[in-house]
């Protein structure tokens, strides 16, 4: 029997793909408020993208609709209907859609499509009942969301993310004027939410709720060689290169560790000729992408977590707040993160781990070597962060706050 709250609102998830390997955060709350009984649902704008899933999110109960390019005739033609029934209103949204400017090419193209969805989901949520969308991007998922409001009334809220925001698309601004409410997963972003929105009290900071729960915390043993970890996509911004040339440094200073690199992308393959060139091949490990349900065996078998995120110069672009810290924090395991975005909000620089100046390969070494000299400060440090995460994150609290919203704001559709 389905338990879904009945005085809840039925309330829509949009995003590029769900579930995606990569974006667990989003998994886990879209999941999370299924098992609190919201009656939530998620529109993914493109199909299946099956590829490194765990088998918890191939097994996932929450209701998906997929689009994608099988969805190109029912899309087409529920824009067509919306010109028959209202041109002006129609013809302005599509000259939203195809006129404004948007960052780049690649982002002209997803709000394109994800606009003209929104022609065919509005119609599909106003039979269904939806009584409030919530757009898990500030980008092509917001557009949807936002041409659903125009044309069905329902109220919509945008998950905005930092790659949102640095820089913003060009149409942002109006996508938050147009919503009811914003939420923020990282402090970093909240000042660029009030610059695009001035004088409002409707962006809210809401971590998200992580779940992944070690089944024993990690040992931590800081014995030689150390077990030195970064996970992640296998990008220029995730500054890996940095954690290569200490681990490099650490060689010339006479300290034994070794490298685990677990991830996926094009940027592996210079990542390996760096390790070849310092002379560190042999002791850079890369198991490629490690799913989810397995990243609690890696975490438990490491010393230290490095994140040498890097911030892009002129744009501005980086990590926010990765995943990856918080869970590594949840397992005990002493993080050491550059000192740029939102890390400090879990990274509090020698009580919760250490923080280092970006693209310094030396001060990440000099950091690690710290740790290895005084385990009981790296295992001290090491205990006040989960302590930390496990107050920040808690799904009761950031899941119950998502749910208020939601009703606070949910509302009959009308047009």
């Amino acid at each position: 029997m389905d338990t879904r709250q009945s005085s809840a609102p039925v309330v829509v998830y949009i995003s590029h793909w769900f579930p995606k390997a990569s974006e667990t955060f989003i998994f886990y709350e879209v999941e999370g408020l299924f098992a609190r009984g919201v009656p939530v649902s998620v529109c993914s704008l493109y199909g299946l993208r099956a590829g490194n899933l765990s088998p918890r999110m191939l097994r996932s109960p929450v209701p998906v609709q997929r689009l994608g390019f099988p969805a190109v005739p029912r899309v087409l033609a529920a824009v067509l209907r919306a010109l028959r029934r209202d041109r002006q209103k129609a013809t302005a949204i599509l000259r939203d859609i195809f006129l404004r400017r948007w960052r780049t090419l690649e982002l002209r193209l997803e709000n394109a499509w994800a606009g003209l969805c929104g022609f065919y989901l509005a119609e599909q949520f106003r039979d269904r009942g939806v009584g409030h969308v919530h757009a898990a991007w500030g980008n092509g998922p917001a557009t949807a969301a936002w041409v659903i409001r125009r044309l069905a009334g329902i109220p919509f809220s945008i998950s905005v993310h930092s790659i949102d925001v640095r820089p913003s698309d060009g149409v942002l601004a109006d996508k938050l004027t147009a919503a009811s409410f914003a939420r923020a997963g990282s402090s970093c972003t909240m000042p660029v939410l009030a610059a695009l929105e001035p004088g409002t009290d409707k962006h809210h900071l809401i971590y998200t709720a992580r779940t992944l729960t070690p089944a024993e915390p990690a040992a931590v043993r800081l014995e030689r060689p150390l077990r030195l970890l970064c996970v992640g996509r296998f990008l220029q911004l995730k500054g890996f290169h940095y954690a290569v040339e200490a681990l490099a440094l650490l060689a010339s200073r006479g300290v034994e560790a070794e490298l685990t690199l677990a991830g996926s992308g094009l940027w592996g393959y210079a990542l390996k000729r760096l390790a070849r060139r310092l002379g560190v091949a042999g002791r850079v490990h890369f198991p490629g992408f490690v799913a989810h349900d397995r990243m609690s065996e890696l975490m438990r078998a490491s010393d230290i977590l490095l994140m040498p995120s890097i911030v892009r110069p002129g744009s501005g672009r980086s990590d926010s707040l990765p995943t990856v810290i918080v869970e590594a924090m949840r397992h005990g395991l002493p993080v050491i993160g550059s000192n740029i975005a939102s890390f400090g909000d879990v990274i509090r620089h020698g009580e919760t781990g250490l923080l280092v100046p970006e693209r310094d390969a030396p001060a990440l070494a000099s950091a690690i070597e710290s740790l290895a000299r005084d385990r009981e400060k790296a295992l001290r440090m090491a205990s006040a962060g989960r302590e930390l995460v496990l107050a920040m994150f808690d799904p009761d609290a950031n899941l119950g706050r998502l749910t208020e919203l939601f009703a606070r704001y949910a509302g009959p559709a009308r047009t």
